[in-house]
């Protein structure tokens, strides 16, 4: 897996991990280690994959999707509708 650059995944991490706290009112340490341990995550950390060319909504939008379905794939920003 080649990854993304720490200060890539840094602000992703920072901007995703604030709209989950704020759509969900869930506590800091709870929305962090929701998305650190996603699957949506894992995705961005690897540059193959090419998330981090994403806006972070789309990104949030694909956890939302993970978290709703069980695959970030079903998210309309991956599927293209």
């Amino acid at each position: 897996m080649n990854r993304i650059p720490y200060y890539v995944l840094d602000y992703y991490n920072r901007e995703v991990i604030e709209k989950i706290i704020d759509k969900y009112a869930m506590e800091p340490m709870d929305a962090v280690r929701r998305f650190l341990c996603s699957e949506t995550h894992t995705l961005l950390e690897d540059a193959e994959c090419g998330l981090m060319y994403y806006p972070p909504f789309a990104v949030f939008d694909m956890w939302e999707a993970e978290q709703i379905t069980g695959d970030p794939r079903n998210s309309v920003h991956v599927r293209g509708e």
